[in-house]
């Protein structure tokens, strides 16, 4: 049996603990943190967020509840640390845990610099520790079959890729701290890096990106467009939370490949549909669960047998966190950034 703690239980924590208690029977939640006492008296699963959390009691009674995260792991008593703190609490939570002897699991982005990125990067090469980051469309099962089949090369390689992730404004976050770009990165950083990463997944690091943006105040990235540059393919994603309220959250992605065209939309029955050149259309089939639990399922894995899949690594991540300041930094200068 695995033994997690886990470190903040706003949305995505609830999230993760859902996971834990309702659907993974190798793992078992020893301690829950949050500096917010009154977070730490969790009755049920229901939290505000672009996807619906479970509205489902729980029992925590025999679960170590702390407000003081040293003191949590000075305490002990688990594998791993699951971290769904905000973004800009990843590297000292993150390098805290790693110096006390734990694995683990950290929310996405990995960091909100790559100088903070590279800090943790660096400690987990040090210490030898299992980590990763939660880039869930990797485990995505839409997302994920779709890789598959391109991988075969069954309708041959992809022409055209384009990626797209659009949210009403994310109202629900503690103290506001997504919106805030010094806390969060905003929208490019929190949202549109999921893309990201996908785009890096499947094409591997692009030539150079050229973006655009959505500004708000203080010149901090609403919603970003961005072209990656490869030498046999046209990709381009976007993504960004000024959507209206009654739109709610969408995620999308659409690949033209020599034999066939791929449409992946969750607003759309079937999700996925593979239009071949030579053959009708058809539903492509994947399996039942998120990203969240198959990234969750994974590493858990990972921890119970002390190895890595390498789906997501702390290199991958930081890989993603490098591509996507790069395109924050075009957008606001209005220049292509080459690698």
């Amino acid at each position: 049996m695995v033994k997690v703690a886990v470190v903040g239980l706003g949305f995505m924590g609830k999230m993760h603990l859902g996971i834990y208690l309702n659907k993974l029977k190798n793992v078992e939640v020893v301690a829950v943190c949050d500096g917010n006492k009154e977070a730490l008296n969790i009755k049920n699963l229901e939290s505000r967020g672009n996807i619906k959390t479970s509205g489902k009691a729980i029992d925590l009674s025999k679960v170590k509840k702390y407000s003081d995260y040293d003191a949590m792991l000075k305490d002990g008593g688990f594998d791993f640390v699951d971290i769904c703190l905000p973004t800009f609490l990843h590297r000292d939570a993150s390098i805290k845990a790693l110096e006390a002897g734990y694995h683990i699991f950290c929310e996405k982005p990995l960091a909100l610099t790559l100088k903070e990125g590279e800090a943790i990067a660096n400690k987990v090469r040090e210490t030898g520790k299992l980590f990763s980051i939660g880039q869930c469309l990797r485990y995505w099962p839409a997302y994920s079959e779709v890789k598959k089949l391109i991988d075969t090369g069954k309708y041959g390689r992809v022409r055209y890729a384009e990626f797209a992730r659009f949210s009403m404004t994310p109202s629900w976050a503690w103290k506001g701290w997504v919106l805030d770009e010094k806390r969060s990165g905003n929208a490019a950083l929190d949202l549109h890096i999921h893309d990201v990463d996908m785009v890096l997944y499947l094409f591997g690091k692009p030539e150079s990106v050229k973006s655009a943006g959505v500004f708000v105040k203080n010149n901090s990235i609403s919603h970003i467009t961005t072209m990656y540059k490869y030498p046999d393919k046209v990709v381009s994603s976007t993504g960004g939370w000024i959507c209206s309220k009654s739109f709610g959250f969408n995620m999308r992605a659409f690949y033209i490949l020599e034999k066939a065209t791929i449409e992946l939309d969750f607003s759309k029955e079937p999700v996925v549909a593979v239009y071949p050149d030579e053959s009708d259309k058809y539903a492509l089939p994947f399996p039942e669960g998120d990203g969240y639990y198959y990234e969750l399922k994974d590493f858990t894995a990972n921890v119970a047998n002390g190895k890595l899949s390498g789906i997501v690594t702390v290199d991958t991540a930081l890989e993603s966190l490098n591509v996507c300041l790069a395109e924050i930094k075009s957008a606001k200068l209005k220049k292509e950034i080459i690698f």
